[in-house]
């Protein structure tokens, strides 16, 4: 029987299969490269000087780029204005929900309470 004999549909030559225990990408991705997010992630919070009110001061590249664009918004810049909103209800959606409150009316507890006696009723 030749190591070609069972090679079919699904069924690799046994030469060209994985060996046991070892990996299909010895090599593999290699420590420490980088991606697009972590390259991102690390120039944005590196930090760099500004003037504010005549006085020097140190401030991530990500807080630069959100003053600017909070400026450019209190200058009345409808876009700017867009994305700060669009950014504060990205990341703080659960504030909206908290300030509607639910009001269950006696109403609806009794409608409520009918519908759990019913149902009990059918389990048993």
């Amino acid at each position: 029987m030749t190591d070609d004999q069972g090679a079919g549909y699904h069924r690799p030559p046994i030469s060209g299969r994985f060996k046991k225990g070892q990996s299909g990408n010895p090599k593999g991705r290699p420590k420490g490269s980088r991606n697009l997010r972590t390259d991102l992630s690390s120039m944005m919070k590196r930090r760099v000087q500004i003037r504010e009110d005549g006085e020097p001061r140190l401030v991530s590249r990500q807080e630069l780029v959100l003053l600017r664009l909070f400026e450019r918004a209190a200058k009345g810049d409808t876009k700017a204005c867009t994305q700060l909103f669009n950014m504060i209800m990205k990341f703080e959606p659960g504030e909206q929900s908290n300030s509607e409150t639910t009001i269950v009316t006696e109403h609806d507890q009794e409608i409520i309470a009918d519908f759990l006696r019913r149902h009990s009723k059918h389990e048993e």
